[in-house]
């Protein structure tokens, strides 16, 4: 009895790892067989080989940006910023430039960075567009709110950052000259 139980136990976690697997579009770097399951392409210099490393979390429970990906997202999250601010700019800023947190500038073109992304709108004399900051922190929580089209990361809605952490990258942005 032991041995059968053993047996559909392990049978039922293949079969869990594969209705799991089978969920993700096939154009996501997945690998079920490693500790955290979702890998990123390092290209090795001068070689013309990439080489695939894990990532430091499973992300494969959110969905991705991927045509195929059919899995449902989260509603979007209307919110209110409540109070005065009280965010600290030195510590948005932190948060900005922190590549396990708010990672802005993979995005957005930022003050003093070289090499900013594309995918969003500069940050650059931000301060100068004049949004409130309660439109700025809506943004952040949750940018379909405002643009049901946006690829923006819904930060609060997902709870990748809380709302002191939101607070202090409005107080950041609305800093930016």
């Amino acid at each position: 009895m032991h041995k059968r139980t053993l047996g559909l136990a392990a049978l039922a976690l293949v079969a869990g790892v594969a209705a799991h697997a089978a969920d993700l579009p096939s154009n996501i770097l997945y690998d079920a067989n490693t500790d955290k399951k979702t890998l990123w392409p390092q290209p090795v210099a001068n070689s013309g080989v990439v080489k695939y490393n894990e990532h430091r979390q499973d992300l494969s429970k959110w969905v991705t940006l991927s045509y195929e990906d059919k899995r449902p997202t989260r509603k979007a999250e209307t919110v209110e910023l409540k109070g005065d601010l009280n965010g600290d700019a030195k510590r948005g800023k932190e948060i900005a430039m922190n590549t396990q947190r708010g990672n802005c500038w993979a995005c957005h073109v930022m003050p003093g960075d070289a090499q900013g992304g594309t995918g969003g709108p500069t940050l650059v004399g931000f301060k100068h567009r004049g949004y409130p900051d309660s439109y700025v922190y809506q943004t952040i929580w949750d940018r379909r709110a405002i643009n049901p089209g946006a690829i923006m990361p819904p930060y609060g809605t997902n709870g990748v950052l809380p709302e002191q952490d939101i607070r202090d990258l409005v107080a950041f942005l609305q800093s930016l000259d």
